[in-house]
């Protein structure tokens, strides 16, 4: 028998408004605000007062665009039990960001904008560099900033919810050239959250902690309104914290003895380097009972390695639980049954097409890609794999993954006036396609790839077609002459991006090509290319379009090596022509080059301060992550912090170390 959760969230708030139910907001180590659920309620109609009084109305849409997790919160419910439609944003500091918020509210119409004073400061700069005076200039009129808002003494008229109203739009992560949001009413989160709370059995009694963003369906669905709606008290700790002290998430499970936590795949390996760095001592991870792994390919080696490092400090056998989502399902599509073990499939890769059943193969064995099984569907949601034409495929073939039920979104934002975005996300009998491919397995859901090549890299999304449309800005880059590919990367867990180019003459003339598009996507889109790889040519279909996979198997296939090798090589020998330097002041240009792939629009020296110029926290964590591809587990990311500028960091890695 399936749980009863209210059918709107304003009906879910207001049935856990209790005073022994808490939220604790994670700002800094020691850095913590309590707010009960019953709290947070009340301070949301104190919210919801000041924006009736400046003559706000259901069915308006409010853009939450800021890091501030008690703020966004106020907000949202605020939206929630006023009828206004919240639409959550990543905030952020790369152009690509900002260029999507102006997007998103060009596409919405007048909508209101809660954003903090500095990061609508920066958004005026960008605007004003890249001729986008107008639109910044109308955002700047509509927006809010925290502090700005006239409470008053009267608190806001709660508005009643129907189960079919729109509860909040949720736009896909990453990089877009329209944004998609997502349309989630009100009776599709209440479904998902009823089969969230029945498939991993949670209680009042569990205790959750999450660093993921608000602004994340994983963090702002599974970790805040379902906790909200079983009465399971919950903390979220600040992203920005999690990506400079990684080892502080774990430290905090410990100490709260939390049974839930969560992470996409780059996140534990990001803790992981830190934990081999300076393993933590006195943990007690046995209270943990699921640590979900979800929001980008998952990793059954990095599972495998996270379970047996964190095994001594308590960390049960079978607590990692794989699972599949996306936004268009209010979350949750498959789950394992909680407790039991990691179980995956080794599958020949030559044999992953579209209708044509699966193989089988040994682990380990030439041909072999191991892949996760992720689950049944949840309660009240089915799949189902289709092939090119849309008939249902029976057996183990692979096929385009289709969804249906009432948690499934009946399509996106319309922002063209006959409403044609909508009407493309849906079959005429309720199925929608995810995108991905996949197949069945014993009944369990296996993912083995992305229908339109979307790349996933630090669990963001990005379009191929968009990445390649920035590359194409740079001299001499052609349109069908570049193919932007996620790939492996040796000793790497999570996926990378590689650009694929034709160049048939010296490779020497390739270099300067090569620093240019990796400057143009860095500055576009904070996103480092992993790989440049000159090509003779880019396989196409008969109709012309990009086999984007074919460039990938040939990459992990190593056919590319030997070029690869030549080439950086070359990068190497220009990288030491330009300078005359030695000593720390060479591995001091080393870090520059780093810094100048991640931060290409800034003027960095060996005397900037990286704390100085306002980088995000995700941002140096990138920057930790390419410093330890050059310099293996020699420096932790809070020496970032410690040693902040490049001459300092130089010469801590110059420094022999006991």
């Amino acid at each position: 028998m399936r749980l009863q959760i209210p059918q709107t969230l304003d009906a879910i708030l207001a049935a856990n408004a209790r005073e022994d139910r808490q939220i604790t907001l994670i700002e800094g180590e020691k850095e913590q605000r309590v707010l009960s659920f019953q709290r947070l309620r009340q301070r949301a109609l104190g919210v919801l007062g000041a924006l009736q009084r400046r003559s706000m109305r259901p069915g308006d849409h409010m853009i939450l665009c800021l890091g501030d997790n008690e703020r966004f919160l106020e907000m949202f419910w605020a939206c929630v039990l006023g009828g206004i439609v919240p639409v959550p944003l990543a905030p952020g500091t790369a152009d690509e960001h900002r260029r999507k918020l102006l997007r998103v509210f060009a596409q919405l119409k007048n909508a209101t904008v809660y954003i903090d004073t500095q990061s609508l400061d920066r958004l005026d700069e960008f605007s004003v560099a890249n001729g986008l005076l107008d639109v910044a200039a109308q955002l700047r009129a509509n927006a809010i900033v925290p502090g700005g808002l006239d409470f008053g003494d009267a608190p806001g008229k709660p508005v009643a919810a129907a189960p079919d109203d729109l509860a909040f739009i949720q736009y896909s992560s990453g990089s877009t050239g329209e944004p998609k949001g997502v349309l989630l009413t009100h009776r599709n989160l209440s479904a998902n959250i009823a089969s969230i709370v029945e498939a991993a059995d949670f209680s009042d009694r569990d205790i959750a902690l999450s660093w993921m963003p608000l602004s994340h369906d994983m963090g702002l669905i599974g970790f805040h309104l379902n906790m909200l709606a079983c009465g399971a008290s919950h903390a979220i700790m600040r992203t920005e914290l999690f990506a400079r002290r990684p080892l502080l998430w774990l430290e905090l499970a410990s100490e709260r003895r939390a049974t839930v936590l969560c992470s996409p795949n780059f996140g534990y390996q990001h803790y992981l380097r830190q934990f081999e760095i300076k393993p933590p001592q006195r943990l007690d991870l046995s209270a943990v009972r699921l640590i979900f792994n979800g929001a980008e390919p998952i990793s059954a080696e990095l599972c495998r390695r996270f379970a047996q490092a964190l095994a001594p400090h308590g960390l049960k056998a079978n607590t990692l639980f794989p699972v599949y989502g996306l936004a268009e399902a209010s979350l949750a599509v498959s789950f394992p049954k909680p407790g039991a073990p990691l179980e995956t499939v080794a599958l020949d890769r030559t044999a992953l097409q579209i209708g044509e059943p699966v193989r089988a193969v040994a682990p380990g064995s030439k041909d072999a890609v191991e892949f996760v099984k992720l689950g049944r569907a949840v309660p009240g949601t089915e799949i189902r794999n289709v092939d090119g034409a849309g008939a249902a495929l029976a057996g183990t073939s692979i096929g385009h993954v289709q969804i249906r039920g009432d948690n499934v979104s009946r399509g996106y934002y319309a922002s063209a006036a006959d409403g044609t975005q909508n009407a493309a996300s849906q079959s005429g009998d309720g199925w929608l396609d995810t995108g991905d491919l996949g197949v069945q397995i014993d009944g369990h859901l296996v993912i083995t790839g992305r229908a339109k090549d979307l790349i996933i890299v630090n669990g963001q999304n990005f379009y191929p077609a968009d990445l390649e449309r920035i590359a194409q800005q740079v001299d001499g880059i052609e349109a069908n002459r570049v193919a932007a590919v996620g790939v492996g990367l040796p000793g790497e867990d999570t996926e990378m991006l590689a650009l694929f180019v034709v160049h048939r003459g010296n490779l020497a003339d390739f270099v300067p090509k090569a620093v240019e598009l990796r400057r143009a996507v860095s500055q576009q889109t904070g996103l480092e290319v992993a790989r440049m790889v000159p090509v003779n040519t880019i396989p196409k279909t008969t109709s012309g379009k990009l086999q984007r996979y074919a460039l990938a198997q040939s990459f992990e296939q190593g056919e590319f090596a030997t070029i690869l090798l030549e080439l950086d090589a070359l990068l190497a020998s220009k990288d030491v022509a330009e300078t005359d330097d030695s000593g720390p002041m060479s591995t001091a240009l080393r870090l520059k080059q780093i810094c100048e792939r991640l931060i290409p629009d800034m003027q960095i020296t060996p005397e900037t301060n990286l704390l100085d110029i306002d980088l995000n926290s995700l941002t140096l964590a990138r920057i930790h992550e390419a410093i330890e591809r050059e310099f293996p587990q020699r420096i932790e990311v809070t020496d970032l912090f410690d040693y902040p500028t490049l001459g300092q960091l130089a010469t801590l890695l110059d420094t022999p170390r006991a």
